[in-house]
């Protein structure tokens, strides 16, 4: 993970913040913000050149460094958590899917789950059920 630096406006409630990757921002506000809101989003959201952040000598600069390097470290043994996680739970969904769906129709024996989804039946005032 690579530290992009601060920016301004990357949330629309907070003026500076630390943005890990600007693109992927981006890529965000254009993809779930609403339509009338990206221009300026977009528009007001900018990197600080790293050459112009005040205090890079201070005491604080570099107690934030260095907690952002400890996070860094942190944050890469999670992700690589997060996957084996996923991996694991794909492997044994797989493997014990007959006897998870054997386990559901005994379970919940008046469920409306039609393999996607259970939104699949409504009453006569329109309410899922």
């Amino acid at each position: 993970m690579i530290r992009a630096g601060f920016a301004f406006h990357c949330h629309h409630n907070q003026l500076i913040e630390c943005i890990y990757d600007f693109n992927k921002r981006v890529e965000y506000i254009k993809e779930n913000k609403p339509p009338e809101e990206q221009s300026l989003r977009l528009r007001l959201f900018q990197l600080i050149p790293s050459d112009r952040i005040p205090a890079q000598d201070s005491v604080e600069w570099i107690t934030y460094d260095k907690a952002w390097e400890a996070y860094k470290k942190v944050r890469e043994a999670y992700d690589k958590a997060g996957e084996a996680y996923v991996k694991a739970e794909e492997a044994y969904l797989l493997k014990y899917s007959q006897e998870l769906e054997e386990l559901h129709k005994e379970l919940c024996p008046d469920c409306p789950w039609d393999g996607k989804t259970i939104f699949t039946r409504k009453n006569e005032n329109g309410e899922w059920y």
